[in-house]
């Protein structure tokens, strides 16, 4: 059996879950098995968490862009280093056949049948 996903509902979720439990409380509703004090309780619950997660998530952003950028850096120094290398050894053979390991791998996708 397949893992459950997570369901994540919509943004305005935070809203809705306040207004909801406004209206309830402001109605006196009361329904077997729902606990409104509980719904209540999950609107601050759930503004704090989405401000966490939200937090959480611009700091992953911007991590995730500052490491794109510095490999890209790091990238380009080894690939003019290995193309000084491939240019200074061209004629010898050995060294050629020990720098052929650092060929980027081709993947081409294949055509669909028609």
């Amino acid at each position: 059996m397949a893992p459950k996903r997570t369901y994540y509902p919509p943004k305005t979720f935070d809203d809705d879950l306040a207004a909801f439990a406004a209206l309830a409380k402001s109605k006196g509703w009361t329904f077997s098995g729902v606990d409104f004090g509980r719904i209540e309780a999950d609107g601050p619950a759930q503004r704090q968490e989405r401000s966490d997660h939200d937090a959480l998530e611009g700091q992953y952003n911007r991590m995730h862009e500052a490491f794109g950028l510095a490999q890209e850096e790091r990238y380009q120094r080894f690939a003019a280093a290995l193309n000084a290398a491939r240019g200074a050894f061209r004629n010898d053979k050995k060294t050629r056949a020990e720098l052929d390991r650092f060929k980027r791998s081709v993947r081409r996708t294949r055509k669909p049948p028609q």
